[in-house]
């Protein structure tokens, strides 16, 4: 099942390209060296302050883009080349800020963090870049996309307002969001089995219902070696590493509360025959 599983994960990825449309969700594949999250470009009809961003970006399932590599930036550059989330040259915003209560904040370049808590270990700011003062100076706490002069939308950095006063500065009318969660534990982005129909999402906010109902994610817990069948085998199993942790079938400890017992053979024994 497992394999089913990520062979439909894999089938839906590739059939996406790195020139999906805006709005629209790409994958950097762990097979070309990515950590297997998904990136898309939000755009609107009208400017969008970070903080705004931030939250729309968490109440769709995701956060700000938090690039930490230029594989990933690549990956986030490509989604912005879409000139429909630029304005005056400016392009998304991205999940950096500058904390101005650490001890290390200084202006211009002090004090970046992601808000994920990565480490801020790749920057690719413009030349000239931090400054603090593009337009609104000595107010530029936040990170987004800049398009500088000729070279047209891509990996540019720079810090950005995200406050329209004066009337001359301008926000930014996109942003990047990344989905990351895996709240079964997986090791597959939960938005990419929603997109392949593996997790059910009633409601669409790219959380699977069963981790907001908190029961398990799995259409056949009681199918411990993953046969495709819930039979003997899987009864053996759960009674060969009884009171333990699961051991060498960890798929036995079906509800995850660190020991096999009584709730794992119901389980088992309430799901017996075909998982089809």
């Amino acid at each position: 099942m497992q394999f089913k599983k990520m062979a439909a994960v894999v089938s839906s990825t590739l059939a996406m390209s790195a020139g999906a449309h805006a709005q629209d969700a790409v994958q950097w594949r762990v097979e070309d060296g990515g950590n297997g999250h998904w990136y898309g470009l939000k755009t609107r009809s009208e400017g969008v302050d970070w903080d705004t961003a931030r939250t729309l970006a968490e109440a769709n399932g995701g956060h700000l883009a938090s690039i930490t590599s230029i594989g990933e930036d690549d990956i986030c550059a490509s989604i912005s080349s879409n000139l429909a989330g630029w304005v005056n040259n400016i392009g998304p915003w991205l999940g950096g800020y500058q904390d101005v209560t650490r001890a290390d904040f200084t202006e211009p370049s002090g004090g970046w963090r992601w808000i994920t808590g990565e480490a801020w270990s790749y920057s690719a700011w413009a030349d000239g870049e931090p400054n603090n003062c593009y337009c609104n100076c000595g107010n530029e706490n936040f990170l987004g996309y800049k398009n500088f002069c000729c070279s047209g939308p891509g990996r540019i950095w720079n810090d950005l307002s995200s406050n329209v006063s004066p009337q001359s500065c301008v926000l930014p009318k996109s942003y990047i969001i990344e989905y990351s969660a895996d709240c079964n534990s997986d090791g597959i982005v939960d938005y990419g089995q929603i997109r392949a129909g593996e997790l059910v999402d009633a409601n669409a906010n790219n959380i699977p219902d069963c981790c907001e109902q908190g029961v398990s994610c799995d259409p056949c817990p009681g199918d411990i070696d993953e046969s495709g069948t819930v039979n003997g085998v899987d009864l053996a199993a759960i009674l060969a590493v009884w009171g333990s942790d699961g051991g060498k079938y960890p798929r036995a400890d079906t509800n995850n509360d660190g020991e096999v017992n009584g709730a794992d053979l119901a389980t088992v024994l309430g799901s017996w025959g075909s998982c089809e």
